[in-house]
């Protein structure tokens, strides 16, 4: 199974720098990394740039132009761009658990899709970790760099059979999400008539699942540390609600701007 991390990126160098950082450090490594940059300014392209000549894996870097929130429009690049027959979704304030893609590729079963977990630093955990470039993982007990999530951070692999399949609804996000691209094919990819922040991730679950597409979490593995930051504006949300339910309500498999943007 070849494997791509994809990691969506939007003028945080210093956040992106600390991800890349872990995903070097993975005990498996992915055959491919691709940056999905939703029109950063050349800042960031130059940080990918001194990554990419001593990087251990093929780093690539896709862009388009800054016209607003597209994050499904430069995720569907990405996914273009990709080689791999198995795809993670990461969005760009994250960083990764040293066992992160090991805990996906173990995990990862034809017909299921699969949702890591995450741990929330608080604001003064998150600055000393840029500051520093401090990538190693948070200690579950008693730290105070947690503020929420805690539980997520207790990594214990054996208890992945005691987990049933997830029953897909509108609770169920996709921004950390690994999925076999033969069957975000099968749906189109991700939706870009979704602009703004907000439920893409949900809506595309949703579609996979109307695809006959099971959904697991792979809780107490697959752990990611979310970086603290300023709420996102949600300007476009209650159209992003429209979407959502139009896809719940004619339980839609395929979109009409994907990756066919044509179709």
């Amino acid at each position: 199974m070849k494997l791509s991390l994809i990691i969506l990126t939007y003028n945080r160098p210093d956040a992106l720098a600390l991800i890349l950082k872990s995903a070097e450090q993975q005990t498996v490594l992915p055959d491919e990394i691709i940056i999905a940059d939703d029109g950063s300014t050349a800042e960031t392209q130059i940080l990918i740039r001194s990554f990419q000549k001593k990087y251990s894996v093929p780093l690539l870097h896709v862009w388009h132009e800054d016209t607003g929130y597209r994050i499904s429009a430069i995720r569907n690049q990405a996914v273009k761009k990709s080689t791999g027959d198995f795809l993670i979704f990461s969005d760009g304030d994250l960083f990764f658990h040293p066992r992160f893609i090991e805990d996906f590729k173990r995990n990862a079963l034809d017909g299921f899709a699969l949702i890591g977990s995450r741990v929330f630093l608080t604001r003064s955990a998150t600055r000393e970790r840029l500051q520093k470039k401090w990538d190693h993982p948070v200690s579950p007990l008693f730290s105070r760099q947690i503020e929420k999530n805690r539980i997520n951070a207790f990594r214990v692999p054996c208890l992945i059979r005691f987990q049933k399949p997830l029953k897909p609804g509108k609770n169920i996000r996709g921004g950390l999400l690994g999925v076999w691209k033969k069957d975000l094919a099968a749906v189109n990819g991700w939706n870009e008539e979704f602009t703004g922040w907000g439920l893409e991730d949900t809506e595309l679950v949703m579609r996979l699942s109307n695809y006959g597409i099971r959904f697991k979490k792979i809780k107490f593995q697959a752990i990611t540390y979310h970086l603290w930051h300023e709420l996102q504006t949600r300007n476009h949300l209650s159209r992003n609600q429209k979407l959502l339910m139009d896809t719940l309500e004619k339980k839609s498999v395929k979109c009409r701007k994907g990756l066919n943007v044509l179709e």
